[in-house]
């Protein structure tokens, strides 16, 4: 098994200087996803109610906000659109936006749900969903209620070249299309578990540029992934040994490259065996989920929850950034950074209860927006 080098702890929450680099603009390539017309935040306090902020440099330096977050806060959304400067946050059921790269946040209407997930889409948007099949259209000037073609959803992707196609995924593995931006759906391919062999399904994850390409994240199995929107699937190897069982409760495919996944699982074999990782395991699949390694076993320094925020890197396939926060006894948050590369771990610490969202500056990644929770 392959195992991670742990380095570096940065000490507590740190308010970015008054060396914060000018405005600097990043050169046309193509659309605002991939930088187009976008520049970097210049404020040295975010104008906000606390729920989102940024970092610079992994998140050794995090901007303070005008408000301090007040309990109890979740922001489990938070995406940069492809209109220059302008990002949408989910601060509990509020959809908040700035125009200004994250400098200063609004609200701008509610959305209905929990623990809601926000996906960009082309043309300035983003849509809104959450397990219970609650489903919106968000824009920087409000929401639009649509409906799922399912109760219970695990996950929803977006033609980055399209955004009125979409897909979601229901608990049982079967997608569905609409190519009418959610007004309309109907079923494709078929569902990832036999009606005889159904497993309670976590996750599922869309390749962006390839919407047929789908990994799903369930109890014992470990994965599945389609790469024929569904048609047929295959389990993901590597996970398990005969005889073991594998929890994968969160995934993602790297924006950089579709063939680059990344996975959590929990081994339950080794959870029983008392191994010192506790059978937690960040995974990665360089053939788009065929096949996974253990690439970060939980250790002293490494914690690794069930479900960790995964957030690949926008422009490195071989950057991941997750993280372990807790409310309890004002513990903090620790953001880890692993780099395939040098098979190293990095972390910054701060004092958030949890960061729950991150999204990218798409013209300098290394600046990161962060949504937080405020649990006590």
């Amino acid at each position: 098994m392959k195992k991670a080098f742990t380095i570096g702890l940065a000490t507590a929450l740190t308010v970015l200087s008054a060396a914060t680099p000018a405005l600097a603009r990043d050169k046309p390539s193509g659309d605002g996803f991939d930088g187009f017309g976008w520049s970097q935040p210049t404020c040295q306090t975010v104008g906000s109610d606390g729920s989102v902020t940024y970092a610079w440099n992994d998140g050794k330096k995090i901007a303070p906000t005008s408000k301090p977050v007040r309990p109890i806060v979740y922001t489990t959304g938070l995406v940069a659109l492809d209109s220059p400067n302008q990002l949408l946050a989910m601060s509990n059921k509020q959809l908040l936006a700035s125009n200004d790269a994250g400098c200063t946040w609004r609200v701008t209407g509610e959305v209905s749900g929990s623990q809601i997930e926000l996906v960009a889409a082309r043309g300035g948007r983003a849509y809104a969903w959450d397990r219970d099949g609650n489903l919106a259209l968000t824009t920087p000037e409000g929401v639009t209620p649509l409906t799922a073609p399912a109760g219970d959803l695990i996950g929803l992707g977006v033609d980055r070249s399209n955004g009125d196609r979409l897909r979601v995924s229901d608990l049982e593995g079967q997608l569905y299309e609409s190519q009418d931006g959610g007004r309309t759906w109907q079923p494709v391919g078929v569902p990832a578990w036999s009606p005889s062999n159904t497993r309670m399904s976590y996750t599922a994850v869309f390749d962006s540029h390839d919407l047929d390409h789908v990994v799903l994240g369930a109890s014992d199995t470990g994965a599945r992934v389609t790469f024929d929107g569904g048609r047929t699937w295959a389990s993901a190897e590597g996970m398990t040994k005969p005889g073991d069982k594998v929890n994968v409760f969160s995934a993602a495919i790297s924006p950089a490259a579709g063939n680059v996944v990344w996975a959590m699982g929990l081994n339950l074999a080794e959870l029983d065996a008392g191994v010192p990782s506790g059978g937690r395991h960040i995974y990665r699949s360089d053939d788009g989920g065929r096949n996974f390694t253990p690439v970060v076993d939980q250790d002293r320094a490494v914690t690794i929850p069930n479900g960790p925020l995964l957030a690949p890197h926008p422009k490195d396939s071989d950057v991941l950034y997750f993280d372990f926060g807790t409310g309890w006894s004002s513990i903090g948050t620790d953001i880890y950074k692993y780099e395939s590369r040098k098979n190293r771990v990095t972390i910054n610490h701060n004092s958030y209860d949890r960061v729950t969202s991150i999204a990218f500056n798409p013209a300098q990644p290394n600046v990161m927006y962060l949504g937080v929770a405020e649990e006590v």
